[in-house]
């Protein structure tokens, strides 16, 4: 596109001013301020709202129109606030990182690796994901996430080099299967988002809110392969300036063929779906994830 360019400059130089605001201000004021971005994004993206509002009357029928409303005014509210956050994030050092979150559930790693040899792990596109990388690159070894670049190229570079500075390896997400299993056979972690949609031939039609979404098999083919467990994990923003990180009990690999991957891609969604009923306001809405 002939826009392109000129798209990816603003991007940056938005991406740039964040950065320099975010390493002289504190973090409950660059959620703030990412806040304000957000709520300047649900007036300009007209399409962006209406899908969120369309998803989210299919996600909760029994929800009123001035609910769904609120919903949505807070999710922009709250990704302008995540975007920001992972940016200032790049002035985060390592000894600072424990103070900011507070970590539930760690053991069931440990039990993982001492009972299976190691684990995948999965989690959506809720709350602080992104941010949950930090932590949890200091507390195993050989980190590694399954993530599509960004489009703009000087954001990804940008965006890798944050990753880096904590150790965390990224998978691309195209053709990211064999890269998996060489890296959890190498005793590696591998994270990988699981609620994105992908084109039917790519994976499964599974329960989300009681409606067929398609969704990767991936993660429990590998599951099954290695005989190692899953295990989810939720990042939430908490007060102004901390976070809350939980890991669920690992989900065992059981049964064989593709039926046993389609059940254990259900249970995978079901922790996700689980997450964003208790905060609806911090799931991604503005995604097309219900498609034919």
């Amino acid at each position: 596109m002939t826009d392109r360019p000129l798209r990816h400059g603003l991007e940056y130089g938005v991406f740039r001013l964040v950065h320099g605001l975010a390493g002289r201000f504190s973090l409950a004021r660059v959620r703030r301020w990412g806040g304000r971005l957000g709520l300047l994004a649900l007036r300009l993206a007209a399409k962006k709202r209406r899908l969120a509002m369309q998803n989210m009357a299919l996600a909760f029928p029994d929800s009123d129109v001035a609910q769904r409303r609120r919903w949505v005014r807070r999710c922009f509210e709250h990704h302008g606030s995540h975007f920001c956050e992972v940016i200032a994030a790049a002035h985060w050092t390592p000894q600072q990182v424990p103070d900011l979150f507070t970590i539930e559930g760690l053991e069931h790693l440990q039990d993982a690796d001492d009972a299976f040899g190691g684990y995948f792990l999965t989690t959506g596109h809720y709350g602080s994901s992104e941010l949950a990388l930090y932590p949890l690159a200091l507390s195993v070894e050989s980190l590694y996430v399954v993530a599509r670049p960004p489009n703009n190229p000087r954001i990804e570079a940008a965006i890798r080099q944050i990753r880096g500075r904590f150790g965390v390896e990224i998978i691309n997400k195209q053709g990211a299967a064999h890269r998996m299993l060489n890296a959890q056979r190498r005793g590696g972690h591998v994270a990988a988002i699981i609620d994105q949609h992908v084109r039917p031939s790519a994976g499964a039609a599974v329960p989300f809110f009681g409606h067929p979404a398609w969704t990767s098999v991936t993660l429990a083919m590998l599951s099954l392969r290695q005989k190692v467990p899953v295990i989810h994990f939720t990042c939430e923003p908490r007060g102004e300036d901390r976070y809350s990180l939980r890991f669920s009990p690992a989900m065992e690999p059981e049964g064989t063929g593709p039926e046993a991957r389609i059940e254990m891609t259900r249970r995978y969604m079901a922790k996700v779906e689980e997450d964003i009923r208790r905060r609806p306001e911090l799931w991604l809405w503005m995604h097309r994830r219900w498609r034919p």
